[in-house]
Order: structure tokens, then sequence, then C-alpha cells
């Protein structure tokens, strides 16, 4: 190779590697299982994380399991710090103190909040 195309290829990588430090990297942002909404609420269990999204007509409660087995998505209304939904199988209710899981015709689960913010 030419000893003067060797010295304009070096050229043009060194003002290619000037420009692109020049630029501003956008930062990455990582986005809850709320979306871009943000969320309302979160509450903490030994064994559920449960956070309040603002969903088209009304709240979400994102159930996530601890122990990795997924999630469950539950239409939601608050009534003061309190939020309460429910799907076809469980009735849900969650405040800063306690997550109740009540089944028609079983006794409730209590699990008591260890982290909140609302």
């Amino acid at each position: 190779m030419n000893w003067k195309i060797a010295l304009r290829m070096t050229a043009t990588i060194l003002s290619a590697a000037a420009l692109f430090a020049a630029v501003p990297l956008k930062k990455a942002t990582a986005f809850s299982v709320c979306g871009l909404q943000g969320e309302e609420a979160y509450f903490k269990t030994d064994s559920y994380l449960i956070t309040i999204c603002l969903g088209e007509a009304s709240y979400q409660m994102i159930i996530t399991y601890h122990d990795g087995t997924g999630y469950q998505r539950i239409p939601a209304q608050r009534e003061g710090a309190l939020f309460r939904g429910s799907d076809s199988q469980h009735n849900y209710i969650i405040d800063s103190n306690t997550f109740v899981i009540g089944t028609d015709g079983e006794p409730p689960i209590r699990e008591r909040v260890i982290k909140s913010q609302n």
C-alpha cells in the first residue's frame, strides 16, 4: 500500500473517531412494568411485588412473584390509599400495611407489606 493512501486513511479514521466522540449518546431508558405511564404506587411483601399502574380506564395491579414464576395483570380501583382488584378466581386488596388475596369460600391469604411507595 502506498504510504500516501495509508496516511489519508489514517486521517479519515481519526476524523470519524473525533466526530463520534463529540456527538453525545442518548441515555438508555429502562421502563417499569407500567411502560411509559410510570408507576402510581408499588408494594413489596415477602412473596410479591405489586405495582400499580395507570391504565386506559382505571388502574392496573401488576402482581409479580418473587420466585420468578411470572406475573398477573389485574384491573384495579383506588379507594383512598387502598387499591382493590379482582380476576375470575381471586379478590386482591392492598394498602401500605397488608396485601390480602381472597378466594370465595376459603380463608384469605394475608401478607405484611415490607416496603411501599405511593
